[in-house]
């Protein structure tokens, strides 16, 4: 155990308008050959265009628009031949996934293999081909992190290491104005578990040094995570509701973008770790997912986070008054499922009891995540489970 922590966030550009200092960034770092990689909504809805034709002229682009929603090891591994090594930096322009692939594609563009030979922590072996990221959804915040999420033998796992960081990223509220609603939902929520899962995990002082920056919750990590936490709840709802809300697609950008620097430096959780494996069994986005697995994930850890259950309750309310129960913040956090109308329990995305035990198995090996979650996995998690579906 260690009582230091490490901060090292990548630059970042935001605001309304940030897009047009993408040149510039890619300038300055001398990047002139560039591979964007994005997915097929963004090149048809003219987000693609517009950044070629911000790039037109100055930069070598090449293009690869066939990123699939939810990346398998094996769409990433079909693309190695496809491209070369000589590209001067990758371009993810996207949500999470568009991101996450090139970042798991410089991997092993850079190092060679399979995509399986670098899951875990810490096992690309050096410096890769630089990323830079665009996010288009107010989301995953892969645009801060150091990991690559993929399905890999029927469960998502991920790739993690400081050297796949972006190296700079350009996050432009703008370009999430014309999302529909369920792809505001969805995502949405990722941002959000994420700003809770980063504060409610475990202090880093009772966290192992590892070779990633998932040290544990530590002042730097609580304080984006509680200003990420206020922007997100306080820009959710009405950013699903009215996507032109200049106001609320400003606070999900922010909120987003603040919770994948705060968890990229702290770690996750329960609620994570259980998403991620039944994201490997059922075909069902992410946030969905997530939002499945939150009851289990909160009242497991309920004992172990009360003081923090209780401020964030707080912060929910939004008022001076004395503070809530902690059950008052597991009580909001399922209201919000409901009025929402997301799947509250597993069986919601046709997980069926009998699943429990693979469940549980797929969730066990998310060591990523389970190493920060503030409560110790037991025996009962099991009949929490067997409960929760």
């Amino acid at each position: 155990m260690s009582q230091i922590v490490t901060f090292s966030p990548a630059a970042s550009i935001f605001g309304f308008g940030a897009l047009e200092k993408l040149p510039n960034e890619l300038e300055s770092r001398n990047f002139k050959h560039v591979l964007l990689i994005t997915d097929p909504q963004i090149a048809s809805v003219g987000i693609l265009q517009k950044v070629l034709d911000l790039l037109k002229g100055s930069f070598d682009v090449e293009v690869f628009d066939d990123a699939p929603t939810e990346p398998h090891s094996s769409d990433v591994d079909k693309q190695k031949e496809r491209f070369g090594s000589d590209f001067d930096a990758l371009l993810g322009l996207g949500g999470g996934s568009s991101m996450d692939f090139a970042k798991a594609l410089t991997i092993i563009m850079s190092h060679g293999g399979a995509l399986g030979d670098y899951v875990g922590e810490g096992l690309v072996p050096g410096p890769v081909i630089p990323v830079v990221c665009v996010p288009t959804t107010s989301g995953t915040g892969s645009q801060n992190t150091q990991t690559a999420v993929f399905t890999i033998e029927g469960v998502k796992r991920g790739a993690s290491s400081e050297h796949i960081r972006p190296v700079v990223s350009v996050v432009d509220p703008e370009l999430t104005m014309g999302l529909p609603p369920m792809v505001t939902r969805d995502s949405g929520y990722d941002a959000l578990m994420h700003a809770c899962e980063s504060f409610l995990c475990r202090p880093s002082a009772q966290v192992s040094e590892r070779p990633i920056l998932y040290q544990g919750s530590n002042p730097f990590s609580q304080g984006l995570s509680l200003e990420a936490f206020r922007y997100i709840w306080g820009s959710y709802r009405t950013a699903i509701s009215d996507g032109s809300n200049r106001e609320a697609r400003m606070g999900m950008s922010i909120g987003s973008h603040l919770a994948g620097l705060a968890f990229s430096h702290s770690g996750l959780g329960l609620v994570h770790a259980l998403a991620s494996s039944l994201g490997g069994m059922v075909d069902a986005p992410h946030g969905m997912c997530l939002a499945a697995c939150t009851r289990i994930g909160l009242k497991y850890n309920l004992k172990a986070c009360e003081e923090k259950f209780v401020m964030l309750a707080n912060y929910m309310e939004g008022d001076d008054g004395p503070n809530h129960s902690p059950d008052r913040f597991i009580d909001n956090m399922l209201a919000l499922i409901s009025d929402l109308d997301l799947p509250s329990r597993p069986s919601d995305l046709d997980l069926k009891k009998e699943d429990a035990e693979r469940l549980l198995e797929n969730t066990l090996i998310q060591i990523r995540r389970i190493k920060t979650n503030p409560r110790p996995l037991d025996d009962e998690l099991l009949s929490d489970i067997e409960k929760g579906i």
